[in-house]
């Protein structure tokens, strides 16, 4: 049997059981097309290779949120290590202060440090009592807090060098949360 149409030159006419072509074999005009497989064997030659490289074809866009937090993590736990290593020019944090800030880190926070003069700085702008010559992790998280509010700012202990380490929520509005230099 035959179906004849009209295409761009000539009127040319086809059969309706089924062509074979280079491209595969088509059954009738089904929603192929002419001369395109429509439900039937495709055989492809020139299709590229699907093997996959990893466990997954999503790529790393997918994991580079993931990857940003375990990152973030990792230089956390970095700073809390510091704080036993090496010469101490101040009081070292607890071994109790240092499993408090691993808690938190468990808990999705993440620890920066914090110089005397940048607080001393923060406070002037916020009117909150921080004396630099004898700072107090208590006045610092006051300092903080009315800074930066009160969620992002989770714990403040003094760190060996003389400064600050602060646990602290890892983003805030939306953004990343880092200190401003």
């Amino acid at each position: 049997m035959a179906t004849s149409y009209k295409g761009r030159s000539n009127s040319r006419s086809r059969s309706t059981y089924g062509t074979y072509s280079n491209s595969g074999y088509s059954w009738g005009s089904g929603f192929g097309g002419w001369g395109q497989p429509s439900g039937g064997y495709k055989k492809n030659n020139n299709r590229k290779n699907n093997k996959r490289s990893g466990g997954s074809n999503t790529g790393s866009s997918a994991y580079r949120t993931c990857c940003t937090t375990f990152e973030k993590k990792i230089s956390s736990y970095k700073t809390l290590c510091d704080q036993t290593r090496g010469p101490a020019g101040a009081n070292r944090p607890t071994p109790t202060t240092l499993n408090s800030f691993a808690n938190w880190i468990n808990k999705g926070a993440v620890v920066q440090t914090v110089s005397k003069a940048q607080v001393s700085r923060w406070a002037r702008t916020t009117n909150k009592n921080f004396n630099p010559r004898n700072p107090s992790p208590t006045a610092c998280k006051n300092v903080l807090a009315a800074k930066f509010g009160r969620a992002t700012i989770k714990a403040v202990a003094c760190s060996k060098s003389g400064s600050f380490i602060v646990a602290t929520n890892p983003t805030v509005n939306g953004r990343s949360f880092c200190f401003p230099k």
